[in-house]
């Protein structure tokens, strides 16, 4: 699923098991390769990342900021959402939020911007902006006021606080936000999209929405739950304004409350509604036609792999369901597996990306990388030798991990990555390293693959294993013409995997890639086609 379109999750803790998590920010590394220093231990900066930054538009405060160099100023890695990374900026004056999206985003930040401003003028507490524009690799930055961190202890004054924030923001009409457009999406497209290829679903949700008379006429929030609120000194504050526009505000506050009800508890989304009718009336077939709608969409985000799996969590899903009058007299559809026919001549995309490819051997699984693999993935992001011949830099600390495993998720709905968990086939939990696709050329039909594996497992024929079972689903289930691997030339291991794989040594690219922690690096290109199977299967029989 595209969530450069569609609603976007963020934010930490409760809704952690389907948002997207980063620790280290592209803004920081933007600082690095201007000077900006990184203490990987702590994970601290020394140097001025934002004198990396173009900014576009900025109040005062940009000026001092910028002038603020070492000790003055330094840099924290923070939770993450989906499309976006944030770091907190600390000064003796202040701390301040730094929120980088990823380049395969396009938000209109400007327009965050001044909605924010729009919002403080209209008395709703959001973070103060502060400036906003571009860092060197072109990705959009917005600088605000740091105001609190995420809510981890949830009492009923939390709960009657964020009806209330959320109250006041649809109580504010379109009139009021005058001079600042709200964009107004097509509410199918926006917050479902590929329903087109879930004929049970797409069938329910245009009955639904033919029966209710769908509004745009309030300011709606968009993705508003636990973790896009947070706290300081009793005070809430409401962030992440990615998805704001005119919308119908029956639907914001379904989804809220079915968020909360599933991920926190029945009795918390009750109390949630409750504190917030009194306030904004809703009737109660309202309520129950857009609760309807919003658990259609959990149900797309689950076919997809966008939420979590959990046997507790979908017998809550169906429960609610059966409860619904508008849903529990509805067939819909069980997916079993991934596997589809495919008659076209592309890219099977739908192999890749409908929902999360599952592959089986006798002796290797491949499957998604949950939190509770947490300790297997630290094990290998935490040594420095898994990562010699690898483009990237070890982890030591482990949140940092554990937020990593959030954007594994969300780099998947965004179409852009796909990494697999490797687990063994008798031990269906111990983790034995990752493979990953990535790259992926629909023009071309082609994409990348690596591998890593926990130092444990070194050469024991298991990145060989895996390599064979991703090839293969890759080159019949998705139909991907040209698989290639980029490989450092010293990294003999590597390229044995490849070869015993089919794969062919195309050539030498040197000084091609800066690749982090290792700067600008020659690399080995090889490559499998869809023609070379047959090579592929005499190179492993030997």
């Amino acid at each position: 699923m595209n969530y450069s379109k569609g609603m976007r999750f963020s934010g930490s803790s409760v809704a952690s098991k389907f948002a997207g998590r980063q620790m280290q920010s592209r803004s920081v590394r933007s600082g690095e390769e201007k000077g900006g220093r990184m203490n990987t231990e702590n994970h601290t900066w020394r140097g001025n990342p934002l004198q990396a930054i173009e900014w576009t538009q900025s109040k005062p405060m940009l000026n001092e900021l910028l002038k603020m160099e070492h000790a003055a100023l330094t840099v924290h890695a923070m939770n993450q959402g989906f499309e976006a990374e944030v770091v907190k900026i600390a000064t003796e004056q202040g701390n301040y939020c730094l929120k980088t999206w990823n380049k395969e985003s396009r938000p209109d930040v400007g327009f965050q911007y001044r909605l924010l401003d729009t919002m403080i003028k209209q008395g709703i507490p959001v973070p103060q902006p502060i400036a906003y524009g571009r860092n060197s690799g072109t990705a959009s930055v917005l600088l605000t006021s740091f105001n609190g961190k995420a809510i981890h202890k949830v009492d009923s004054e939390i709960i009657a606080g964020m009806a209330l924030l959320l109250s006041r923001i649809h109580r504010l009409p379109i009139q009021d936000f005058a001079g600042l457009p709200l964009l107004a999406h097509d509410f199918t497209q926006y917050f479902f999209p590929g329903i087109q290829h879930h004929a049970d679903l797409q069938l329910v949700l245009t009955s639904l929405t033919d029966q209710m008379s769908m509004r745009q006429d309030r300011c709606i929030h968009g993705d508003y739950h636990l973790n896009n609120v947070v706290e300081a000194d009793g005070e809430l504050t409401v962030i992440d304004w990615t998805n704001a526009q005119a919308g119908d505000s029956r639907f914001d506050l379904a989804w809220s409350v079915i968020v909360m009800n599933i991920l926190l508890s029945e009795r918390h989304a009750a109390s949630f509604l409750s504190d917030y009718r009194k306030e904004v009336p809703v009737t109660e077939e309202e309520l129950e036609c857009f609760e309807a709608l919003a658990l259609i969409r959990w149900m797309l985000l689950s076919r997809m792999g966008g939420v979590p799996q959990e046997s507790a969590i979908r017998m809550k899903v169906a429960l609610m369901m059966d409860k619904n009058p508008f849903l529990k007299t509805q067939v819909f559809a069980v997916i079993t597996n991934h596997k589809k026919t495919w008659s076209g001549d592309g890219m099977n995309m739908e192999a890749l990306f409908g929902r999360f490819p599952v592959l089986e051997s006798a002796s290797i699984h491949l499957k998604q990388v949950e939190d509770k693999h947490l300790e297997g993935v630290f094990e290998i992001y935490d040594n420095e030798r898994v990562f010699t011949y690898c483009g990237m830099i070890p982890k030591h600390n482990k949140d940092t991990v554990k937020n990593m495993i959030g954007h594994f998720e969300r780099d998947f709905l965004k179409k852009s990555r796909i990494k697999w968990g490797i687990f063994a086939a008798q031990e269906p939990d111990r983790l034995l390293g990752i493979i990953e696709v990535f790259d992926v050329n629909q023009k071309v039909n082609s994409l990348t693959v690596g591998y890593f594996l926990a130092e444990r497992h070194f050469g024991k024929g298991i990145a060989t294993a895996a390599l064979q079972l991703l090839t293969g689903f890759l080159l019949k289930e998705a139909n991907v013409n040209r698989i290639q691997a980029e490989v450092m030339p010293v990294n003999e291991a590597s390229k044995k995997v490849l070869l015993k794989n089919g794969f062919t040594k195309e050539g030498l690219l040197r000084q091609s890639a800066i690749w982090s922690g290792k700067g600008i690096v020659d690399l080995e290109i090889y490559s499998l086609l869809k023609g070379d199977e047959e090579a592929a299967t005499q190179h492993l029989r030997r």
